[in-house]
Formats: structure tokens, sequence, C-alpha cells
């Protein structure tokens, strides 16, 4: 099928399942009220064990001294015996990349002439002109409201949580017509600010809540490194054995990593979730993580161009990491006392599921052959960064990433041999490479408590090599340096 579809390092529509993420939510808060006549219970026993029910002023206070076991700026929800704290910020910001090329990838399918094949997969890529594109910085605003809702009673410990967002950023068109446009999910911007919203009973959460897959939340804002960090619709559940160690299982919304092209790879909505697991162990200095993930989904490219049966397809991903604290005291000696640093190291490894890599839409989660044959992508990316207190106000950040994936078909046939003693054309197969880099460097000050004020400046390089027919390809690679800033407040 000629005429295929692009994909790249643009951004790629998302669809989740926002009418569940709210349902479960809806029914979670309907869960802590259920349980808030117990707790305002607990209250007015803590108050007065023996004697009637004290007044709602004086239940409001034993509330408040309930809900400060709960930590700083939690204060009692009248006398419903729920403990809320309320906060919000905004995060705004520019970038600008300098550079007039990228690459483009292009995927399609090939016709046969002689059997009932979808057409055999071809993937091409080629540098082109985005000068229209990046001619001008481009801004965005990150702007939230929060809410955290906790009670303790005889069921256990009961949360809540919600954060909506407007999300708005600007992008250029091919013509340099430029959109500033809020973040859409299901085609609709009212699903797109849901940003984080679960319940929790004990070690159940249930809802829109950071993938139990990611590790280390990178000091970069403007352009982050190559680690996957997202929030998504799931249920998981966390079994902690000490303070200082845990195991947690997840069922997550599998279409918040599609990668697929329509062309190459065509996945149907599945129902069902990706498994995904974590375990974590601390010690006084360093976090250790360990994930892992499993999805299926079923691929229609033979269903939908050749009559077929769709096919099943099943990917994999795992990632290691650690957090640790530096002293250096410890390294250069007394003259370094009370200056310390953070280093965080993240790997991950994935086959048909390139989206746990946390890297651009460079490559779709597998191809499908026109025999219904499924190659799947694989590759892996890694992550090093450091933040270190120049001063008590001011923090300097490092960050370097790599990542690298591939891509190929089987050897398909395309012009039937009509002589037999001349040899068929040899089969059409590919396979690309795609390499990349980006290293960057960051500066926050901090003028105020909640106020930060920080640049980041960078190098990106990426780098596409082909192989068709057994006969190498051209290497297209681009390479340019970034700059951004920002402004973050918190309330």
């Amino acid at each position: 099928m000629p005429g295929g579809l692009r994909f790249m390092t643009r951004p790629v529509s998302i669809r989740n399942s926002a009418n569940a993420a709210f349902a479960a939510l809806l029914a979670g808060l309907l869960v802590l009220g259920s349980v808030s006549a117990g707790v305002r219970a607990q209250a007015q026993e803590t108050d007065s064990p023996d004697g009637p029910p004290p007044a709602a002023a004086s239940v409001k206070t034993a509330g408040d001294k309930i809900c400060r076991a709960f930590g700083p700026g939690y204060a009692a929800v009248g006398t419903t015996g729920l403990c809320a704290r309320i906060g919000g910020g905004i995060l705004v910001s520019a970038a600008k990349e300098f550079t007039d090329r990228d690459i483009v990838m292009i995927g399609q399918r090939i016709p046969t002439l002689f059997n009932n094949s979808a057409g055999v997969p071809m993937l091409f890529y080629h540098v082109e002109d985005v000068s229209k594109e990046t001619a001008k910085p481009s801004a965005g605003v990150f702007a939230f409201a929060q809410m955290m809702l906790q009670a303790r009673s005889d069921m256990g410990l009961l949360r809540g949580f919600i954060r909506v967002a407007a999300d708005a950023h600007t992008n250029y068109a091919a013509d340099g017509d430029m959109n500033f446009d809020l973040r859409e999910l299901e085609n609709s911007y009212y699903y797109g600010a849901l940003d984080e919203g679960w319940v929790q009973w004990n070690g159940l959460k249930i809802g829109v809540q950071p993938s139990m897959f990611g590790f280390n939340r990178l000091p970069t804002v403007v352009t982050p490194g190559y680690t996957s960090i997202i929030n998504t619709l799931a249920a998981s559940y966390t079994l902690g054995f000490s303070r200082n160690a845990s195991l947690s299982i997840a069922l997550e919304d599998p279409h918040r990593r599609n990668r697929g092209d329509g062309i190459l790879a065509r996945p149907g909505r599945s129902d069902t979730p990706d498994i995904v697991a974590m375990a974590r162990i601390a010690t006084p200095s360093t976090l250790f993580h360990l994930s892992g993930a499993i999805r299926h989904v079923d691929d229609h490219v033979l269903k939908d161009f050749a009559g077929g049966d769709a096919q099943s397809v099943w990917g994999w991903a795992w990632a290691l990491g650690l957090q640790s604290r530096v002293n250096w005291e410890d390294i250069v000696g007394p003259e370094a006392r009370g200056v310390y640093g953070r280093v965080g190291l993240t790997a991950a490894y994935a086959s048909g599921a390139p989206g746990y890599l946390g890297i651009p839409f460079f490559a779709p989660d597998y191809i499908t052959g026109g025999d219904g044959v499924i190659n799947n992508s694989t590759g892996w990316s890694a992550l090093a960064s450091y933040e270190h207190m120049l001063a008590p106000r001011v923090k300097l950040s490092l960050t370097a990433s790599y990542f690298s994936v591939s891509m190929h078909s089987d050897g398909e046939p395309v012009i039937p041999s009509v002589d037999p003693n001349v040899p068929p054309p040899p089969d059409l197969d590919f396979e690309v490479d795609v390499r990349g880099a980006v290293l960057q460097a960051g500066l926050e000050y901090m003028p105020a408590p909640g106020l930060v004020l920080g640049i980041e400046g960078g190098y990106t390089t990426t780098a596409a090599k082909g192989q068709y027919v057994g006969i190498p390809g051209d290497k297209a690679s681009v390479g340019f340096p970034h700059v951004g800033v920002y402004l973050r407040k918190s309330f």
C-alpha cells in the first residue's frame, strides 16, 4: 500500500481510558466518604471517650490534632473525619532548537502480484527541512491545582488524590503557522486536564497514577532525557516488607504506550492491560529500582489489508536504576564537609514495547510481514544524571542519555518467477537502526521559598542507518544545540 504514514520525533496522539479513570476516581471518593463517619467517631472518642458527643468546634479541633500526624499542611475537613492538603503551582517555559533539519521515517507496504498478501513492509528515512517549524522559540504553560485526602480507621489507611492541570504549548506546522493548544485525551480537553487522580486503600491504588515501570524523575524540565516517566490509568497493589523494601504489581492502560503507525503495525484497541511489576530497596544513602512489563495486542494489518485474521503480538520490557546521595566529605575529605550531590542511573531494554524506553517515536512496536509474521522492534535506553548544590539556593544538574532501537522484516517475494531457468528477483527485506544521545546541563536558582528560576542548555544527536536486500543504505544524521528557560512557582 504506497503512500505510507510518517512517524518521527513529533508528539503522537494518545488515547487513554479517561472515562474509566473518572469512574474509578468517583467510586473511590465515595468510599472515602463512606468511612468518614467511622473516622469522625474516632475523633469524638479521642476528645471525650465517656461523655456525650462534643460540639462541632470541639470535633474540628480533635480532627486537626489527628490530621497533624499525616504531615505539615493537613487540616480537618469540617467534621467529616477527613484530612486534606491543598496545593498548586505553575511552570512557564520557553525553548529554542537551533536546527533546520530533522530525520523523518516513512512506513509503506509494497503490493505483491501473486498471493493474498498484506504487502511487503518497508521503512524509509531521510533528512527533511524543518526550518519553518524551528524558526521561532516554543513556549509552554503548565498550571495545576491538587488535593490529597487521607483518613485512618479500623479499615486501615484510605487516601484520595487529584491533580487537574492546564497544559498548553505552542507548536509550529510545516508552513510555519503557530498553534497554542491545550492537552487533549479522547479528543476532550476535560479528560486532558486530569493529570493524576486515584484512590488508595492500604496497598491497593486505582486511578490515573505514576506508572510502576518508571524511575528517576529528572532534574531537566524543558528537554528531558531518555527515560520513561508517565502517568497512566492503572490498578496497582504495593506490599511493603519493611520501611525500606517493597514489591508492587500493576495492571496498566496498554494504550498509553502503544507505538503503532497504522501501516507497518496496526494494533487494535485491546482490553488486555499491561502487567507491570516493580521492586524497590532502600539503604541509608541509595534507592534501588527494578521493574518489568509484559504487554499483548492484536495486530490488524493482515485483517484489514488482506482479509486475514488478527495476529497476536507479545512485547516485554525491563528497567533498573538507582538514586544515591553523594557525601563529598567521604570522597575528598573534611574540606568538603556539608557538600552533597545526588547521582541517578537508569537503563531499560524492550522487545515489542519501545514505548517503555522513554524515546521519541522512531520505531513502532513491531513490523508485520505481508504473510502476518511479526518481528518485534528491539532497543535500549540509558541515562545518567548528577545534581549538585553549588550554594544553598543554587543547584547544578548534568544529564547524559542514549538510546538505540532496531527494526527489521523478513525477506518476501514481490514478483513471481515465470522462467524456471531464470532466478527470481531477490526477496525484499529491510533493517533500520536508529541511535541518539542528549547531553545537557542546567542551573536552578531559588530566590524565595517555592519559587525557582532555571536555565537548560544541551546538544542532541540522532542517526539512522538502514540495509535493504542486504545492501547498506546511506546514513542520515542530525545534531543541534538547544536551550530553555523556565519559572516554577509552588503554592
